[in-house]
Formats: structure tokens, sequence, C-alpha cells
């Protein structure tokens, strides 16, 4: 399996990402997962690390994978894990792991389910320096027709 990728960038002292593929734009690690980033491009002394940087994912181990993240619980106490140790991602799923010689939690949030079919038992990650060339953040024309916009429904209801 190929690792997937993002590019996070900090963004009011949290990470963010946007994948246009997707249609997620500036979608945030909170509880314990923006801590987790913090922790591992300090480590890896990522340069310029806050403008972005390469992440890469899997639920399957690859070569340099930086943490192993183990699968804890659903944020949906009605929810039982699967037989592989996958659960639910209704409601987020939190993950531990050791991020630079750290034993950390962090909660991954429902847009995990656009990257994997159930919540994965474990998550390999690799942090790197963002490629020449590469700009993390998706710069939205805020004049394209919304039916360019990656994700846009203008028949859903807003609520």
């Amino acid at each position: 399996m190929i690792p997937s990728i993002i590019y996070p960038y900090l963004l009011a002292n949290t990470w963010v990402f946007d994948d246009p593929g997707t249609g997620l734009k500036e979608e945030a690690f909170v509880l314990g997962m923006s801590e987790m980033i913090s922790r591992l491009v300090e480590a890896k002394a990522i340069p310029r690390a806050a403008r972005g940087f390469t992440l890469q994912f899997s639920s399957e181990p690859f070569d340099g994978a930086d943490a192993e993240l183990a699968w804890l619980r659903s944020g949906d106490p009605e929810v039982l894990p699967g037989k592989d140790g996958s659960a639910s991602q209704v409601f987020g799923n939190w993950y531990k792991g050791d991020i630079a010689g750290q034993e950390m939690e962090g909660w991954l949030c429902p847009a995990l389910g656009l990257y994997f079919k159930a919540a994965p038992a474990r998550i390999f990650v690799k942090a790197e320096p963002l490629p020449a060339g590469v700009d993390a953040i998706w710069h939205i024309d805020k004049n394209a027709p919304a039916a360019l916009i990656p994700g846009y429904d203008p028949h859903r209801e807003e609520k």
C-alpha cells in the first residue's frame, strides 16, 4: 500500500491541512494531535515546518516511518471494535503512540474516513520537509464558480 500524503501547516497555533481532492480546507488536528505533530517536527528539526511539511501516513508499515499510532477507542461508546482492531470513525477515534520518545494520545476526526474505509488498528506516519515547489495551502479563488470547488454541494441544506 502506498502511503497517503498531506501537507500540514500551522494556523493560529494549530496544525491544519488542505486537501483539494477531498474538499478539506484548514482541517484542524485537535485534542492532542497538534501536540503530537509539533513534537515530531521539532524532534526531526524540519525547517520552516510551520509553513508546511510532508506527512505520509498508511495503515501498513512502510520504510522510514517515524511513528506508529495504535487505535485506542472510538469517540462513540456505542461502537464496537472490529475483529481486526479497527472501529467505526463516525465520531472520531483516539490513537496513542510513541512520538520522539514520549507516549502521547490524540483524536482523529471523522475526516479519517476519507482516507480509510474504517479506522485502522495502526497508523504509520513519516514527516519530511516540504518538497521544493509545493505550496501546502490550497488557494481557493473566491471568484471561482462554487461548482469547481471539490466537496462543495450547492444542494446540501445548511444547518
